[in-house]
Protein backbone atom coordinates (compact mmCIF):
# COMPACT_ATOMS: atom_id res chain seq x y z
CA UNK A 1 0.00 0.00 0.00
CA UNK A 2 1.47 3.33 -1.02
CA UNK A 3 -0.20 6.72 -0.92
CA UNK A 4 0.67 9.35 -3.50
CA UNK A 5 3.07 12.10 -2.52
CA UNK A 6 1.07 15.29 -2.09
CA UNK A 7 2.27 18.84 -2.75
CA UNK A 8 1.01 22.19 -1.47
CA UNK A 9 0.37 23.15 -5.11
CA UNK A 10 -2.30 20.47 -5.53
CA UNK A 11 -5.56 22.28 -6.31
CA UNK A 12 -7.71 19.89 -8.31
CA UNK A 13 -11.37 19.06 -8.96
CA UNK A 14 -12.47 15.45 -9.37
CA UNK A 15 -15.36 15.79 -11.81
CA UNK A 16 -16.85 14.29 -14.95
CA UNK A 17 -19.42 12.14 -13.15
CA UNK A 18 -19.14 9.39 -10.56
CA UNK A 19 -16.92 7.12 -12.65
CA UNK A 20 -14.37 9.73 -13.77
CA UNK A 21 -14.28 11.36 -10.34
CA UNK A 22 -13.59 8.01 -8.68
CA UNK A 23 -10.70 7.30 -11.07
CA UNK A 24 -9.26 10.78 -10.56
CA UNK A 25 -9.38 10.47 -6.76
CA UNK A 26 -7.68 7.09 -6.90
CA UNK A 27 -4.92 8.46 -9.14
CA UNK A 28 -4.42 11.50 -6.89
CA UNK A 29 -4.20 9.66 -3.58
CA UNK A 30 -2.85 6.16 -4.27
CA UNK A 31 0.42 5.14 -5.89
CA UNK A 32 -0.42 1.50 -5.29
CA UNK A 33 -3.00 -0.63 -3.50
CA UNK A 34 -3.15 -4.42 -3.09
CA UNK A 35 -6.91 -4.33 -3.47
CA UNK A 36 -9.70 -2.02 -4.58
CA UNK A 37 -13.48 -1.84 -4.34
CA UNK A 38 -15.33 -1.80 -7.67
CA UNK A 39 -18.96 -0.69 -7.89
CA UNK A 40 -20.85 -1.66 -11.02
CA UNK A 41 -23.54 0.92 -11.82
CA UNK A 42 -25.82 0.06 -14.73
CA UNK A 43 -27.95 3.19 -14.31
CA UNK A 44 -27.74 6.16 -11.98
CA UNK A 45 -31.55 6.08 -11.79
CA UNK A 46 -31.60 2.60 -10.29
CA UNK A 47 -33.06 2.88 -6.75
CA UNK A 48 -30.55 0.31 -5.50
CA UNK A 49 -27.56 2.46 -6.47
CA UNK A 50 -27.64 4.66 -3.36
CA UNK A 51 -27.64 1.70 -0.97
CA UNK A 52 -24.95 -0.11 -2.94
CA UNK A 53 -22.83 3.04 -3.02
CA UNK A 54 -23.06 3.32 0.75
CA UNK A 55 -21.95 -0.27 1.18
CA UNK A 56 -19.11 0.02 -1.32
CA UNK A 57 -17.96 3.31 0.21
CA UNK A 58 -17.86 1.80 3.69
CA UNK A 59 -15.81 -1.14 2.42
CA UNK A 60 -13.30 1.19 0.75
CA UNK A 61 -13.03 3.64 3.63
CA UNK A 62 -12.87 0.88 6.22
CA UNK A 63 -10.16 -1.07 4.38
CA UNK A 64 -8.23 2.00 3.28
CA UNK A 65 -8.41 1.19 -0.45
CA UNK A 66 -9.79 3.05 -3.50
CA UNK A 67 -13.37 2.80 -4.71
CA UNK A 68 -13.75 2.72 -8.50
CA UNK A 69 -17.09 3.09 -10.27
CA UNK A 70 -17.63 0.96 -13.37
CA UNK A 71 -20.32 2.40 -15.61
CA UNK A 72 -21.33 0.87 -18.94
CA UNK A 73 -18.48 1.38 -21.39
CA UNK A 74 -15.94 2.31 -18.68
CA UNK A 75 -14.46 -1.14 -18.24
CA UNK A 76 -11.14 -0.26 -19.87
CA UNK A 77 -10.37 2.82 -17.68
CA UNK A 78 -11.21 0.83 -14.55
CA UNK A 79 -9.01 -2.06 -15.69
CA UNK A 80 -6.18 0.37 -16.46
CA UNK A 81 -6.42 1.95 -12.99
CA UNK A 82 -6.36 -1.47 -11.32
CA UNK A 83 -3.22 -2.27 -13.34
CA UNK A 84 -1.60 1.01 -12.27
CA UNK A 85 -2.43 0.31 -8.63
CA UNK A 86 -1.05 -3.22 -8.88
CA UNK A 87 -4.21 -4.57 -7.24
CA UNK A 88 -4.35 -8.35 -6.90
CA UNK A 89 -7.91 -8.54 -5.60
CA UNK A 90 -11.18 -6.62 -5.86
CA UNK A 91 -14.27 -6.34 -3.69
CA UNK A 92 -17.30 -6.23 -5.98
CA UNK A 93 -20.61 -4.47 -5.46
CA UNK A 94 -23.47 -3.83 -7.83
CA UNK A 95 -23.97 -4.96 -11.39
CA UNK A 96 -21.29 -6.62 -13.49
CA UNK A 97 -20.59 -5.23 -16.98
CA UNK A 98 -22.58 -6.81 -19.79
CA UNK A 99 -19.72 -9.18 -20.58
CA UNK A 100 -19.00 -10.07 -16.94
CA UNK A 101 -16.73 -8.69 -14.26
CA UNK A 102 -13.60 -9.89 -16.05
CA UNK A 103 -13.93 -7.00 -18.51
CA UNK A 104 -13.22 -4.53 -15.74
CA UNK A 105 -11.17 -6.52 -13.21
CA UNK A 106 -9.39 -9.14 -15.28
CA UNK A 107 -8.29 -12.33 -13.53
CA UNK A 108 -7.92 -10.74 -10.10
CA UNK A 109 -9.39 -12.45 -7.06
CA UNK A 110 -13.03 -11.42 -6.76
CA UNK A 111 -14.51 -10.97 -3.30
CA UNK A 112 -18.32 -10.62 -3.26
CA UNK A 113 -19.32 -7.41 -1.52
CA UNK A 114 -21.32 -8.20 1.61
CA UNK A 115 -24.81 -6.85 2.11
CA UNK A 116 -25.16 -7.10 5.90
CA UNK A 117 -23.11 -6.52 9.04
CA UNK A 118 -22.14 -10.16 9.52
CA UNK A 119 -20.80 -10.28 5.98
CA UNK A 120 -18.73 -7.13 6.57
CA UNK A 121 -17.22 -8.81 9.61
CA UNK A 122 -16.56 -12.25 8.09
CA UNK A 123 -15.56 -11.31 4.55
CA UNK A 124 -13.85 -7.95 5.14
CA UNK A 125 -12.99 -7.96 8.85
CA UNK A 126 -14.90 -4.72 9.36
CA UNK A 127 -17.22 -3.82 12.23
CA UNK A 128 -20.36 -2.40 10.65
CA UNK A 129 -23.92 -1.44 11.49
CA UNK A 130 -26.85 -0.48 9.31
CA UNK A 131 -27.69 3.20 8.76
CA UNK A 132 -30.21 5.16 6.71
CA UNK A 133 -29.24 6.21 3.20
CA UNK A 134 -30.24 9.82 3.91
CA UNK A 135 -27.20 12.07 4.01
CA UNK A 136 -25.12 9.58 2.05
CA UNK A 137 -22.12 11.81 1.33
CA UNK A 138 -22.02 13.24 4.86
CA UNK A 139 -22.03 9.71 6.27
CA UNK A 140 -19.15 8.68 4.01
CA UNK A 141 -17.20 11.84 4.85
CA UNK A 142 -17.37 10.88 8.54
CA UNK A 143 -16.13 7.30 8.09
CA UNK A 144 -12.96 6.36 9.98
CA UNK A 145 -10.75 3.30 9.64
CA UNK A 146 -10.63 1.25 12.80
CA UNK A 147 -13.99 2.47 14.06
CA UNK A 148 -17.44 0.96 13.86
CA UNK A 149 -18.77 1.87 10.42
CA UNK A 150 -22.30 3.21 10.04
CA UNK A 151 -23.06 1.89 6.57
CA UNK A 152 -25.83 3.62 4.56
CA UNK A 153 -28.10 1.04 2.95
CA UNK A 154 -26.73 -1.95 4.83
CA UNK A 155 -29.24 -4.73 5.33
CA UNK A 156 -30.10 -6.13 8.73
CA UNK A 157 -28.40 -9.49 9.44
CA UNK A 158 -30.29 -12.45 8.03
CA UNK A 159 -29.95 -16.04 9.22
CA UNK A 160 -28.46 -18.36 6.59
CA UNK A 161 -30.54 -21.43 5.64
CA UNK A 162 -29.58 -24.43 7.75
CA UNK A 163 -26.83 -26.52 6.20
CA UNK A 164 -26.10 -24.12 3.34
CA UNK A 165 -23.50 -21.56 4.41
CA UNK A 166 -21.68 -19.67 1.67
CA UNK A 167 -18.13 -20.89 1.05
CA UNK A 168 -16.52 -17.79 2.57
CA UNK A 169 -19.04 -17.36 5.35
CA UNK A 170 -20.36 -14.20 3.69
CA UNK A 171 -23.60 -13.72 1.78
CA UNK A 172 -23.77 -13.90 -1.96
CA UNK A 173 -22.74 -10.70 -3.77
CA UNK A 174 -25.08 -7.89 -2.89
CA UNK A 175 -25.95 -7.32 -6.50
CA UNK A 176 -27.07 -10.90 -7.14
CA UNK A 177 -30.28 -10.36 -5.23
CA UNK A 178 -30.57 -6.61 -5.74
CA UNK A 179 -32.76 -4.74 -8.20
CA UNK A 180 -29.61 -3.60 -10.00
CA UNK A 181 -29.17 -7.04 -11.53
CA UNK A 182 -25.59 -7.96 -10.64
CA UNK A 183 -24.06 -10.95 -12.34
CA UNK A 184 -23.04 -14.00 -10.38
CA UNK A 185 -19.37 -14.24 -9.34
CA UNK A 186 -16.96 -15.99 -11.70
CA UNK A 187 -14.67 -18.89 -10.94
CA UNK A 188 -12.15 -16.33 -9.61
CA UNK A 189 -14.21 -15.80 -6.45
CA UNK A 190 -12.08 -16.05 -3.32
CA UNK A 191 -11.31 -14.49 0.01
CA UNK A 192 -9.77 -11.10 0.62
CA UNK A 193 -6.01 -11.50 1.25
CA UNK A 194 -4.44 -9.91 4.31
CA UNK A 195 -2.95 -6.44 3.88
CA UNK A 196 -2.45 -3.34 5.96
CA UNK A 197 -3.76 0.10 5.11
CA UNK A 198 -1.25 2.93 5.01
CA UNK A 199 -0.58 4.05 8.61
CA UNK A 200 0.06 7.66 7.55
CA UNK A 201 -2.82 9.68 6.07
CA UNK A 202 -2.36 11.72 2.93
CA UNK A 203 -1.79 15.45 3.51
CA UNK A 204 -4.93 16.64 1.79
CA UNK A 205 -8.39 18.06 2.34
CA UNK A 206 -11.39 17.61 0.09
CA UNK A 207 -14.44 19.85 -0.38
CA UNK A 208 -17.68 18.29 -1.53
CA UNK A 209 -21.38 19.01 -1.78
CA UNK A 210 -24.01 16.44 -0.84
CA UNK A 211 -24.37 15.32 -4.48
CA UNK A 212 -24.50 11.48 -4.43
CA UNK A 213 -22.34 11.44 -7.59
CA UNK A 214 -19.47 12.55 -5.33
CA UNK A 215 -19.80 9.60 -2.97
CA UNK A 216 -17.21 7.27 -4.53
CA UNK A 217 -14.49 9.92 -4.78
CA UNK A 218 -15.24 10.99 -1.20
CA UNK A 219 -14.88 7.36 -0.07
CA UNK A 220 -11.49 7.09 -1.76
CA UNK A 221 -10.46 10.37 -0.13
CA UNK A 222 -11.40 9.01 3.30
CA UNK A 223 -9.64 5.73 2.53
CA UNK A 224 -6.44 7.72 1.97
CA UNK A 225 -7.00 9.64 5.20
CA UNK A 226 -7.90 12.98 3.61
CA UNK A 227 -10.17 15.22 5.67
CA UNK A 228 -13.46 15.89 3.91
CA UNK A 229 -15.36 19.16 4.40
CA UNK A 230 -19.02 19.22 3.32
CA UNK A 231 -20.19 22.56 1.85
CA UNK A 232 -23.64 23.84 0.93
CA UNK A 233 -22.32 25.89 -1.99
CA UNK A 234 -19.68 24.65 -4.41
CA UNK A 235 -17.50 27.72 -3.97
CA UNK A 236 -14.68 27.86 -1.38
CA UNK A 237 -15.22 31.64 -1.04
CA UNK A 238 -18.88 31.41 -0.07
CA UNK A 239 -18.67 30.53 3.60
CA UNK A 240 -16.58 31.97 6.42
CA UNK A 241 -16.28 28.55 8.06
CA UNK A 242 -14.91 27.01 4.85
CA UNK A 243 -12.45 29.88 4.45
CA UNK A 244 -11.20 29.31 7.99
CA UNK A 245 -10.99 25.56 7.35
CA UNK A 246 -8.89 26.02 4.21
CA UNK A 247 -6.59 28.53 5.86
CA UNK A 248 -5.89 25.92 8.49
CA UNK A 249 -4.79 23.55 5.72
CA UNK A 250 -2.99 25.90 3.34
CA UNK A 251 0.09 23.64 3.25
CA UNK A 252 -1.96 20.58 2.29
CA UNK A 253 -3.28 19.50 -1.07
CA UNK A 254 -6.75 20.99 -1.56
CA UNK A 255 -9.25 19.13 -3.74
CA UNK A 256 -12.95 19.26 -4.56
CA UNK A 257 -15.42 16.69 -5.89
CA UNK A 258 -18.11 17.45 -8.45
CA UNK A 259 -18.85 19.44 -11.59
CA UNK A 260 -20.52 22.16 -9.51
CA UNK A 261 -17.06 23.50 -8.54
CA UNK A 262 -16.58 24.69 -12.12
CA UNK A 263 -13.44 22.77 -13.04
CA UNK A 264 -9.87 22.88 -11.82
CA UNK A 265 -8.94 26.31 -13.22
CA UNK A 266 -11.91 28.01 -11.59
CA UNK A 267 -11.40 26.10 -8.34
CA UNK A 268 -7.75 27.14 -8.15
CA UNK A 269 -8.66 30.80 -8.57
CA UNK A 270 -11.41 30.66 -5.94
CA UNK A 271 -9.21 28.70 -3.54
CA UNK A 272 -6.51 31.35 -3.89
CA UNK A 273 -9.06 33.96 -2.81
CA UNK A 274 -10.21 31.81 0.12
CA UNK A 275 -6.63 31.36 1.29
CA UNK A 276 -5.30 34.88 0.86
CA UNK A 277 -8.09 37.27 -0.16
CA UNK A 278 -9.87 39.72 2.11
CA UNK A 279 -13.35 39.00 3.34
CA UNK A 280 -16.30 41.21 2.48
CA UNK A 281 -18.15 43.30 5.06
CA UNK A 282 -20.26 40.77 6.94
CA UNK A 283 -17.87 37.86 6.25
CA UNK A 284 -17.27 35.47 3.40
CA UNK A 285 -16.04 36.34 -0.06
CA UNK A 286 -19.14 36.02 -2.24
CA UNK A 287 -21.60 38.89 -2.22
CA UNK A 288 -24.98 37.16 -2.32
CA UNK A 289 -26.86 35.32 -0.84
CA UNK A 290 -24.75 35.73 2.30
CA UNK A 291 -25.88 39.31 2.86
CA UNK A 292 -28.21 42.04 1.63
CA UNK A 293 -27.07 45.63 1.13
CA UNK A 294 -28.69 49.00 1.78
CA UNK A 295 -26.92 52.00 0.25
CA UNK A 296 -26.94 55.78 0.25
CA UNK A 297 -26.75 57.05 -3.36
CA UNK A 298 -25.24 60.31 -4.54
CA UNK A 299 -22.09 62.37 -5.00
CA UNK A 300 -19.97 63.88 -2.22
CA UNK A 301 -20.27 67.36 -3.78
CA UNK A 302 -23.79 67.99 -2.48
CA UNK A 303 -27.37 66.91 -2.02
CA UNK A 304 -28.62 67.74 -5.52
CA UNK A 305 -27.45 64.31 -6.76
CA UNK A 306 -28.70 62.21 -3.87
CA UNK A 307 -28.86 61.67 -0.15
CA UNK A 308 -25.20 60.67 0.12
CA UNK A 309 -24.09 64.27 -0.53
CA UNK A 310 -26.43 65.91 1.96
CA UNK A 311 -23.90 65.52 4.78
CA UNK A 312 -20.18 65.04 5.25
CA UNK A 313 -18.22 61.81 5.22
CA UNK A 314 -18.54 60.91 8.90
CA UNK A 315 -22.27 61.66 8.94
CA UNK A 316 -22.76 59.62 5.77
CA UNK A 317 -21.07 56.64 7.41
CA UNK A 318 -23.35 57.01 10.42
CA UNK A 319 -26.49 57.41 8.29
CA UNK A 320 -25.61 54.40 6.11
CA UNK A 321 -25.29 52.23 9.22
CA UNK A 322 -28.54 53.51 10.68
CA UNK A 323 -30.43 52.97 7.43
CA UNK A 324 -29.19 49.42 7.00
CA UNK A 325 -30.02 48.61 10.62
CA UNK A 326 -33.68 49.49 9.99
CA UNK A 327 -33.90 46.56 7.56
CA UNK A 328 -32.29 43.91 9.75
CA UNK A 329 -35.49 42.92 11.64
CA UNK A 330 -37.04 41.86 8.30
CA UNK A 331 -34.07 39.94 6.88
CA UNK A 332 -32.72 36.49 7.64
CA UNK A 333 -29.39 37.54 6.10
CA UNK A 334 -27.08 40.20 7.55
CA UNK A 335 -27.92 43.64 6.12
CA UNK A 336 -24.71 45.47 5.23
CA UNK A 337 -24.52 49.26 4.82
CA UNK A 338 -23.19 50.57 1.50
CA UNK A 339 -22.40 53.77 -0.38
CA UNK A 340 -23.20 54.07 -4.08
CA UNK A 341 -21.06 56.97 -5.23
CA UNK A 342 -21.73 58.66 -8.57
CA UNK A 343 -18.17 58.60 -9.85
CA UNK A 344 -18.65 60.12 -13.30
CA UNK A 345 -21.52 62.62 -13.44
CA UNK A 346 -23.60 63.19 -16.57
CA UNK A 347 -23.29 66.84 -17.60
CA UNK A 348 -25.14 69.27 -19.84
CA UNK A 349 -21.75 70.63 -20.93
CA UNK A 350 -19.41 68.72 -23.23
CA UNK A 351 -16.37 69.45 -21.09
CA UNK A 352 -12.74 69.47 -22.18
CA UNK A 353 -12.91 65.88 -23.43
CA UNK A 354 -16.27 66.45 -25.13
CA UNK A 355 -18.01 63.43 -23.58
CA UNK A 356 -20.68 65.24 -21.51
CA UNK A 357 -19.48 63.44 -18.34
CA UNK A 358 -17.51 64.91 -15.45
CA UNK A 359 -15.03 62.38 -14.06
CA UNK A 360 -14.40 62.74 -10.34
CA UNK A 361 -10.66 62.47 -9.57
CA UNK A 362 -9.56 59.32 -7.75
CA UNK A 363 -7.94 61.45 -5.04
CA UNK A 364 -11.31 62.99 -4.24
CA UNK A 365 -13.00 59.60 -3.88
CA UNK A 366 -10.27 57.75 -2.01
CA UNK A 367 -11.06 59.20 1.48
CA UNK A 368 -14.68 58.02 1.10
CA UNK A 369 -13.67 54.55 -0.04
CA UNK A 370 -11.06 54.08 2.66
CA UNK A 371 -13.34 55.38 5.43
CA UNK A 372 -16.07 53.02 4.27
CA UNK A 373 -13.62 50.12 4.23
CA UNK A 374 -12.54 50.85 7.79
CA UNK A 375 -16.20 51.08 8.87
CA UNK A 376 -17.21 47.75 7.26
CA UNK A 377 -19.23 49.47 4.53
CA UNK A 378 -19.35 48.38 0.90
CA UNK A 379 -18.84 50.92 -1.91
CA UNK A 380 -20.22 50.87 -5.46
CA UNK A 381 -18.76 53.27 -8.01
CA UNK A 382 -21.50 54.46 -10.38
CA UNK A 383 -20.66 55.49 -13.95
CA UNK A 384 -22.68 58.00 -16.04
CA UNK A 385 -20.49 58.03 -19.16
CA UNK A 386 -22.21 60.33 -21.63
CA UNK A 387 -20.50 59.85 -25.00
CA UNK A 388 -17.69 57.82 -23.45
CA UNK A 389 -17.88 54.03 -23.21
CA UNK A 390 -18.39 52.36 -19.86
CA UNK A 391 -15.09 50.52 -20.22
CA UNK A 392 -13.12 53.68 -20.97
CA UNK A 393 -14.43 55.20 -17.76
CA UNK A 394 -14.12 52.05 -15.63
CA UNK A 395 -10.39 51.71 -16.28
CA UNK A 396 -9.85 55.24 -14.89
CA UNK A 397 -10.80 53.88 -11.46
CA UNK A 398 -8.85 50.63 -11.55
CA UNK A 399 -6.83 51.48 -8.45
CA UNK A 400 -10.03 51.86 -6.42
CA UNK A 401 -11.60 48.75 -7.94
CA UNK A 402 -8.56 46.78 -6.77
CA UNK A 403 -9.83 47.28 -3.22
CA UNK A 404 -11.89 44.37 -1.83
CA UNK A 405 -14.90 46.43 -0.74
CA UNK A 406 -15.47 48.25 -4.05
CA UNK A 407 -17.88 47.23 -6.83
CA UNK A 408 -19.07 48.88 -10.02
CA UNK A 409 -22.41 50.15 -11.39
CA UNK A 410 -23.29 51.06 -14.98
CA UNK A 411 -26.07 53.65 -15.31
CA UNK A 412 -27.23 53.29 -18.91
CA UNK A 413 -29.73 56.18 -18.62
CA UNK A 414 -26.69 58.41 -19.10
CA UNK A 415 -25.00 56.52 -21.96
CA UNK A 416 -25.76 58.65 -25.03
CA UNK A 417 -24.78 58.62 -28.71
CA UNK A 418 -23.36 61.49 -30.83
CA UNK A 419 -26.03 64.12 -31.41
CA UNK A 420 -27.94 63.19 -28.25
CA UNK A 421 -28.10 65.26 -25.08
CA UNK A 422 -28.83 64.27 -21.50
CA UNK A 423 -32.48 64.63 -20.38
CA UNK A 424 -33.67 64.92 -23.98
CA UNK A 425 -33.96 61.14 -24.21
CA UNK A 426 -33.25 58.09 -22.11
CA UNK A 427 -29.80 56.72 -22.85
CA UNK A 428 -29.07 53.09 -23.59
CA UNK A 429 -26.30 50.53 -23.95
CA UNK A 430 -25.97 47.26 -25.81
CA UNK A 431 -25.23 44.06 -23.93
CA UNK A 432 -21.99 43.72 -25.90
CA UNK A 433 -20.59 46.88 -24.26
CA UNK A 434 -21.71 45.70 -20.83
CA UNK A 435 -19.98 42.36 -21.46
CA UNK A 436 -16.71 44.12 -22.24
CA UNK A 437 -16.83 45.75 -18.82
CA UNK A 438 -17.80 42.58 -16.97
CA UNK A 439 -14.98 40.63 -18.64
CA UNK A 440 -12.47 43.33 -17.72
CA UNK A 441 -13.70 43.60 -14.12
CA UNK A 442 -13.75 39.82 -13.66
CA UNK A 443 -10.17 39.54 -14.94
CA UNK A 444 -9.07 42.34 -12.61
CA UNK A 445 -10.75 40.64 -9.66
CA UNK A 446 -9.11 37.30 -10.40
CA UNK A 447 -5.68 38.78 -11.10
CA UNK A 448 -5.59 40.59 -7.77
CA UNK A 449 -7.09 37.70 -5.73
CA UNK A 450 -10.10 39.74 -4.65
CA UNK A 451 -13.43 38.63 -3.23
CA UNK A 452 -16.46 38.68 -5.51
CA UNK A 453 -17.58 42.14 -6.64
CA UNK A 454 -20.99 43.74 -7.11
CA UNK A 455 -21.54 44.47 -10.81
CA UNK A 456 -24.72 46.52 -10.98
CA UNK A 457 -26.83 47.49 -13.99
CA UNK A 458 -29.33 50.32 -13.55
CA UNK A 459 -32.55 50.05 -15.55
CA UNK A 460 -36.10 51.41 -15.42
CA UNK A 461 -36.99 51.10 -19.11
CA UNK A 462 -36.60 48.03 -21.31
CA UNK A 463 -34.85 50.06 -24.02
CA UNK A 464 -32.01 51.01 -21.67
CA UNK A 465 -30.18 47.68 -22.08
CA UNK A 466 -30.44 46.37 -25.62
CA UNK A 467 -30.19 42.60 -26.14
CA UNK A 468 -30.35 42.09 -22.41
CA UNK A 469 -30.75 38.35 -22.86
CA UNK A 470 -27.18 38.32 -24.21
CA UNK A 471 -25.62 39.63 -20.99
CA UNK A 472 -22.74 37.43 -19.88
CA UNK A 473 -23.52 36.42 -16.31
CA UNK A 474 -21.03 33.55 -16.20
CA UNK A 475 -18.15 35.29 -14.40
CA UNK A 476 -17.89 33.80 -10.88
CA UNK A 477 -15.86 36.85 -9.84
CA UNK A 478 -18.95 39.05 -10.16
CA UNK A 479 -22.37 39.21 -8.51
CA UNK A 480 -24.49 40.78 -11.27
CA UNK A 481 -27.41 42.87 -10.00
CA UNK A 482 -30.22 44.45 -12.03
CA UNK A 483 -31.26 47.59 -10.18
CA UNK A 484 -34.86 48.70 -10.89
CA UNK A 485 -34.79 52.49 -10.65
CA UNK A 486 -38.44 53.42 -11.24
CA UNK A 487 -40.05 56.09 -9.06
CA UNK A 488 -43.63 57.15 -8.37
CA UNK A 489 -46.44 55.54 -6.41
CA UNK A 490 -45.89 52.10 -4.86
CA UNK A 491 -48.09 50.58 -7.54
CA UNK A 492 -46.12 52.24 -10.35
CA UNK A 493 -42.83 51.16 -8.84
CA UNK A 494 -43.99 47.56 -8.47
CA UNK A 495 -45.16 47.57 -12.09
CA UNK A 496 -41.69 48.71 -13.15
CA UNK A 497 -40.14 46.09 -10.89
CA UNK A 498 -42.14 43.30 -12.49
CA UNK A 499 -41.42 44.49 -16.04
CA UNK A 500 -37.69 44.76 -15.34
CA UNK A 501 -37.56 41.25 -13.87
CA UNK A 502 -39.46 39.60 -16.74
CA UNK A 503 -37.09 37.32 -18.65
CA UNK A 504 -34.20 38.16 -16.32
CA UNK A 505 -31.48 35.53 -16.15
CA UNK A 506 -31.78 33.60 -12.87
CA UNK A 507 -28.11 34.34 -12.08
CA UNK A 508 -28.90 38.07 -11.72
CA UNK A 509 -29.72 39.48 -8.26
CA UNK A 510 -32.57 42.06 -8.35
CA UNK A 511 -32.13 45.44 -6.67
CA UNK A 512 -34.50 48.30 -5.77
CA UNK A 513 -34.28 52.06 -5.28
CA UNK A 514 -36.25 54.28 -2.90
CA UNK A 515 -36.54 57.99 -3.80
CA UNK A 516 -37.00 60.47 -0.95
CA UNK A 517 -38.60 63.13 -3.14
CA UNK A 518 -40.02 61.38 -6.22
CA UNK A 519 -41.78 58.44 -4.52
CA UNK A 520 -45.34 59.17 -3.33
CA UNK A 521 -45.07 57.88 -0.70
CA UNK A 522 -41.64 56.30 -0.24
CA UNK A 523 -41.84 52.76 1.09
CA UNK A 524 -40.65 52.17 4.63
CA UNK A 525 -37.91 49.56 5.27
CA UNK A 526 -40.58 47.11 6.44
CA UNK A 527 -42.68 47.70 3.32
CA UNK A 528 -39.63 47.41 1.04
CA UNK A 529 -38.78 44.00 2.45
CA UNK A 530 -42.33 42.69 2.86
CA UNK A 531 -44.26 44.14 -0.11
CA UNK A 532 -41.61 43.86 -2.83
CA UNK A 533 -41.36 40.30 -4.10
CA UNK A 534 -38.90 38.77 -4.42
CA UNK A 535 -37.17 40.60 -1.61
CA UNK A 536 -34.45 42.81 -3.19
CA UNK A 537 -30.80 42.08 -2.46
CA UNK A 538 -29.53 45.63 -2.93
CA UNK A 539 -31.57 48.69 -1.95
CA UNK A 540 -30.36 52.23 -2.49
CA UNK A 541 -31.71 55.62 -1.37
CA UNK A 542 -31.66 58.68 -3.61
Amino acid sequence: MSLAADTPASRTVFDGGAEQASLAASAAFFESSPSAVVLGVPSAQDPAVTALTGQAAAAAAGLGIPLLVAEPGSEEPVAAELDRLGSESVVLFGAAPAGGWQQAVGNRTQVPGPADASGFASALGLDAEAAAVDGLVAAIAAMERGERLSVPGLEAPAAAPSGSPSPSGSPAPSGSASPSGSASPSENTGELPDFDASPTPVDAVVLTTADPASAAAVATSRAAGAEVHLVETADPRADAETIEFLRGHRDDGIYAVGAAFGGTENFRAQTAVALDGAELPGGGQTVFPGRRMVALYGHPSGGSLGVLGEQGLEESIRLARETAAQYQPYSEEPVIPALEIITTVASSEAGEDGNFSAETPVEELRPWVEAAQEAGIYVVLDLQPGLSTFLDQAVRYEELLRLPNVGLALDSEWRIEPGQRHLEQIGSVDAAEVNEVSAWLAALTREHVLPQKVFMLHQFNLSMIRNRDQLDVSHPELAVSLHADGHGTPGEKLDTWNVMRAGLQPEIWPGWKNFHDEDTPMLTPEQTFTQVSPKPWFISYQ
